[in-house]
């Protein structure tokens, strides 16, 4: 099943394309814009996920005026991820990807957990941030709260309600991130 979302920013002029591709594997095609006052920027990703929906691969260009870089992140067979070829010892065994620019990603573990309601778990992704451009381990906690509606928090302090469609696609991300278009509805 393919499904296209686009979304807008709540808190500043933003707006994605994204498409979902769920199936055997997952993954997972974005582009983000971002107008502010100091700065526009461009994220362009894509997420491949196992049949287990384990990341796999993901390679992000980010564009913040006349900078662009890029970043390849994959795991090798020992589940050891890789920067650009080069081993990060920090996410060894980590599971899933947060690219921070987007909300798409926060499917991957509502998917994977399959949380029934009242239940949370807690999780360390690998956590890409922006402006920084780096990727560090974040410890995370998904409940579920509703049929369609998580609640999301970080062990930094951050936390927001998710609302979601029947595939686990955000539908909206509280203060930060609603549905415009979503192909599937």
């Amino acid at each position: 099943m393919e499904q296209t979302v686009i979304w807008k920013r709540l808190d500043d002029t933003g707006m994605e394309y994204c498409t979902h591709i769920l199936g055997e594997r997952t993954e997972i095609h974005g582009k983000v814009i971002r107008s502010l006052p100091e700065e526009a920027s461009f994220v362009d990703y894509r997420v491949v996920c196992n049949q287990d929906g384990n990341t796999e691969q993901v390679i992000i260009q980010y564009i913040q005026q006349n900078k662009v870089q890029t970043m390849r992140l994959q795991k090798d067979a020992n589940h050891r991820w890789l920067r650009d070829g080069i081993h990060l010892p920090e996410l060894d065994g980590l599971v899933d990807i947060d690219i921070g620019a987007t909300p798409s990603t926060n499917l991957l573990p509502i998917r994977r957990l399959r949380l029934n309601i009242g239940e949370s778990q807690q999780m360390t992704a690998a956590w890409v941030r922006f402006p920084e451009f780096d990727v560090l381990p974040l410890q995370q906690i998904y409940t579920r709260m509703g049929e369609f509606e998580y609640e999301y928090r970080s062990l930094s302090g951050y936390k927001a309600r998710l609302r979601t469609d029947a595939e686990g696609i955000i539908r909206d991300y509280e203060g930060e991130w609603a549905e415009v278009i979503n192909s599937g509805h």
